[in-house]
C-alpha cells in the first residue's frame, strides 16, 4: 500500500529559515555546554544540567530535520530519541498544545 504524502511544503523558506536557526541553536547550546565542563567542579555539581544542554541540542537537531523532510511522517518514525520521536508522534495525534498558550 502506498501511503499518501502530507503536503509539506519542503522549499518553503519559512520553515528551511526555522530549520537553520535550529541547527544553529544546536550548536550554541553545545558550545556552551563544552565551556562549562572545562571545569571540574561546575561538572561534578552539575551534570544532569549537562546532559540536558547535550539532549535539547540533540533535540533540536532532530526538529531541524523534521522541518527539511520530503515526508514528516517517516521522519517522525525516524528520530533516533525515543522521548521525541513518541511526542511528536502524540502531539500530532492529539493536534498540540497551542490552545493552552
Amino acid at each position: 500500500m502506498i501511503e499518501k504524502r502530507h503536503p509539506w511544503p519542503k522549499n518553503d523558506p519559512h520553515l528551511q529559515a526555522v530549520s537553520e536557526v535550529l541547527l544553529d541553536l544546536s550548536l550554541d547550546i553545545e558550545n556552551m555546554g563544552a565551556t562549562l565542563c572545562t571545569d571540574p567542579d561546575f561538572v561534578e555539581k552539575h551534570v544532569q544540567q549537562l546532559q540536558l544542554i547535550d539532549l535539547i541540542a540533540q533535540k533540536q537537531r532532530s526538529l531541524a530535520t523534521l522541518l527539511r523532510a520530503d515526508c514528516p511522517k517517516s521522519a517522525v518514525s525516524n528520530i533516533c530519541l525515543d522521548d521525541l520521536r513518541a511526542q511528536m508522534k502524540e502531539l500530532v495525534a492529539g493536534g498540540g498544545r497551542w490552545e493552552q498558550i
